[in-house]
């Protein structure tokens, strides 16, 4: 018997991110969620017509929290304020990081719907990737950051810092301190020069 559960958005996308962290694009199936979340497979597709839909729907809604709660970022700090929110924040959400690499692997197809969600998906990141370069701006201003090294280089080294995956064990708020460490003062224990 066909089981009739109702199921909000968020469990859906939470449910979402974790199957898809787990077994990947290609192993994400709607069968497998049905069978999470304890329903029928027909109660999903009511709301969604393909994995790919649901797949750019939870992209869409996570980037949307993150860039609110990016914009939330009090521009009037100084930047080592402004750059300890943004690794704290960019931490809570390192996990969409991995999944919007494996949303790179959806196939491309004529479905205007998709069409439209990637363009939205895309949006949202350009409008992070803008809060994230007036930071990173604020930093070289305040001469904390080298005015020399490009902004996408900074911004690629701390999203990526931040999205290290802790595969040993350490306790969560020293694993965020070590990164904030390493963002901020490098592997050396003094400066060093290097040479190119």
């Amino acid at each position: 018997m066909a089981r009739e559960r109702k199921f909000s958005s968020d469990e859906i996308f939470n449910t979402t991110k974790i199957l898809l962290l787990k077994y990947g694009y290609e192993g994400y199936t709607f069968s497998l969620l049905a069978d999470t979340l304890n329903v029928s497979r027909a109660a999903i597709y009511k709301y969604y017509v393909n994995k790919e839909e649901l797949i750019f729907d939870y992209l869409v809604s996570a980037l949307k929290k993150i860039h609110i709660d990016l914009k939330l970022i009090d521009q009037e700090l100084p930047f080592t304020a402004q750059l300890d929110e943004l690794v704290t924040k960019m931490y809570k959400y390192k996990d969409l990081q991995q999944i919007l690499v494996k949303a790179k692997e959806i196939q491309e197809n004529d479905s205007e719907v998709l069409i439209h969600k990637k363009a939205a998906i895309q949006q949202l990141q350009i409008g992070m990737y803008s809060i994230l370069q007036t930071i990173i701006d604020q930093g070289k201003k305040e001469n904390f950051l080298d005015k020399e090294m490009p902004n996408e280089i900074i911004l690629k080294f701390i999203l990526h810092s931040v999205a290290t995956p802790n595969s040993d064990g350490v306790k969560q708020e020293s694993w965020l301190f070590y990164i904030k460490k390493l963002i901020c003062s490098g592997i050396f224990a003094k400066k060093v020069s290097i040479e190119v």
